[in-house]
């Protein structure tokens, strides 16, 4: 007798579960072919900026489909989890474009975040952490500590001095950080308010703010490129469009 075959998902519910966002997923599908266009028109720039909105256009579109199938399988706070992160990308994004001179901390922090991580792994697992490793690190980091240190000579925790909702603000996306970030936090901090939540319906949610994400992602990697055609132009604005017309 054969072992019975693994289904990692909810058949069940698929169809119904289509029939109801069925315009929403195949306005989504079509961003996500116009977003994997993008990307490989310009994963070869070497302009620091098209690189970065390049590589979070990819991110994004990749979470987006983990979007789909969470929502698809009923498993919408789930869903909701990972279109809280896309929210994130699609700010960083939005602010980049918006702010080109950024870019440069944006990738220098990585040198911060890379010798952080290897103190920590120094400290718990030190047989993982080469010399040369920690010494390259630490002169990367000395390099560019002076970059993100207050007067005190203090290195901030992350790359800009502004939080998820200052920027979010910048880019004029406050309202739906109050929903993204607020609201879907109780998700991930457990309060007793996040045991209740995970027992709603956040499909709508999560669909909209990923959606949206997206797009914003989507959209600021086409404004720093250059050179992308009238026809992927073309086929942005109607991304956009089935955006604003979702569900209708």
């Amino acid at each position: 007798m054969e072992s019975p075959r693994a289904v990692f998902g909810n058949p069940a519910v698929w169809d119904s579960v289509f029939a109801a966002h069925e315009s929403v997923f195949r306005s989504i599908e079509y961003l996500r072919e116009v977003a994997k266009d993008m990307v490989a028109v310009t994963k070869d720039s070497t302009e620091e900026v098209v690189q970065v909105e390049t590589a979070l256009t990819h991110i994004c579109s990749e979470a987006m489909l983990d979007v789909l199938y969470l929502v698809g399988n009923h498993r919408d706070s789930g869903a909701m989890k990972i279109a809280r992160g896309m929210f994130e990308v699609g700010v960083i994004a939005t602010y980049l474009e918006q702010n080109p001179n950024e870019v440069h901390d944006y990738l220098n922090f990585a040198h911060v975040e890379t010798w952080r991580h290897f103190q920590m792994l120094q400290k718990y697992s030190p047989s993982r952490v080469t010399p040369e490793h920690l010494k390259a690190a630490e002169a990367e980091y000395n390099g560019v500590k002076a970059q993100f240190a207050n007067a005190k000579g203090r290195v901030r925790a992350r790359w800009t001095d502004k939080t998820v909702k200052e920027l979010a603000e910048a880019v004029n996306r406050l309202n739906v950080y109050e929903i993204a970030y607020n609201a879907a936090s109780e998700l991930h901090h457990m309060p007793l308010t996040g045991i209740i939540a995970h027992e709603l319906d956040w499909s709508k949610e999560a669909l909209f703010v990923a959606h949206g994400s997206l797009i914003d992602t989507a959209v600021s990697l086409f404004n720093v490129s250059k050179g992308l055609g009238k026809e992927l132009e073309n086929r942005m604005q109607t991304a956009i469009a089935n955006f604003k017309h979702r569900g209708k």
